[in-house]
């Protein structure tokens, strides 16, 4: 077994460990309805930390995510408002608005020549005075009106109980796995997180691919909060105010190593259950907001340490010797 597939087996067992903890400690967590929604509370992290991936593993980072789903929330709010708009409408108005913010960062990183980190460190803090401008509001006062807008509101709904947003975040790592090692726009990412400079000696076009990073979570952050607005029938300001980290948190979990090169969309997916099954668990402890950021923090930084570690393990590999040769076989 290679360290890819390893590292995606190490993940899943810790999934797989820490249910198996809750489920001893609860009566209620195996019911398929508690399931169904920490499916549901994962998707939206899973979405964003799909997006994310494809910057990452190419080598750069999106700390705007949150900005983008507060802006992307508040843009179908306003759009639900107007008489006789169909919800699909709605629904592309909102990932058109995630496409846009995500192609501002491109354009900020490959043109402006701004590192990933400032250009979207303050990218996120402008697009969430944006969502701050066009908030609803009463008396000078910010409101979280309620969207009544039943074609679009049915986006949050779920069929055999299994919610939308959840079919659209599998149907979606799907799509993304089969871009990444399928296409040559994901091998190409895989190349420039690697090592930059080779990658552009040998064709590659790293503003292209960067761009191309950018947009792919722009369109997973504005179709993930879009679709969270539709089940809360409400966009708050607050929405995605923790995402940006989490979102990052997941894909280290998963595997997808900051700086580059290494992980896929199975890693975010992975990722994405395991934070979500630990912030349910602490909750239902009743730990304060306060751990639940000590812990998050603790995990990114153990995560990381360990994928230091684990990749300076050698893995070695059987080898036939054919009989009475001495010799290798193949």
């Amino acid at each position: 077994m290679n360290k890819k597939n390893l590292r995606r087996v190490i993940s899943a067992m810790l999934v797989i460990a820490l249910a198996a903890v809750f489920a001893r400690t609860s009566d209620h967590f195996l019911s398929a309805r508690n399931i169904l929604q920490l499916l549901r509370e994962a998707s939206f992290v899973g979405l964003v930390a799909l997006g994310v991936s494809f910057v990452i593993i190419g080598g750069g980072i999106d700390l705007s995510t949150g900005g983008i789903a507060a802006l992307t929330g508040l843009v179908c709010a306003r759009l639900s408002f107007i008489p006789g708009i169909p919800g699909i409408a709605v629904l592309l108005g909102g990932v058109l608005t995630g496409v846009a913010c995500g192609a501002i960062n491109a354009f900020l990183v490959t043109k402006v020549r701004l590192t990933e980190f400032v250009a979207t460190l303050a990218s996120g803090f402008v697009y969430s005075g944006l969502a701050l401008i066009i908030a609803f509001r009463r008396n000078g006062i910010i409101e979280s009106r309620p969207i009544l807008n039943k074609s679009f509101t049915v986006l949050g709904t779920h069929v055999g109980g299994v919610y939308y947003i959840t079919i659209v975040w599998l149907v979606m790592t799907v799509l993304m796995m089969l871009v990444l090692t399928k296409t040559n726009f994901g091998l190409h990412t895989y190349a420039q997180g690697s090592n930059p400079k080779s990658a552009q000696m040998s064709g590659v076009n790293n503003n292209f691919i960067k761009s191309g990073g950018f947009l792919i979570c722009g369109f997973c952050v504005g179709l993930g909060a879009s679709m969270v607005v539709a089940y809360q029938s409400a966009a708050p300001v607050t929405l995605g105010s923790a995402v940006a980290f989490q979102a990052i948190a997941a894909c280290v979990v998963g595997g997808i190593v900051l700086g580059g090169g290494r992980g896929d969309a199975i890693g975010a997916l992975l990722g994405s259950l395991f934070l979500t099954l630990i912030l349910n668990g602490l909750m239902k402890y009743g730990l304060s907001i306060a751990w639940q950021s000590i812990l998050q923090g603790g995990i990114i930084i153990l995560a990381t340490t360990f994928d230091a570690q684990f990749m300076k393990l050698p893995i070695k590999r059987r080898v036939k010797v054919k009989p009475g040769t001495g010799k290798e076989g193949h």
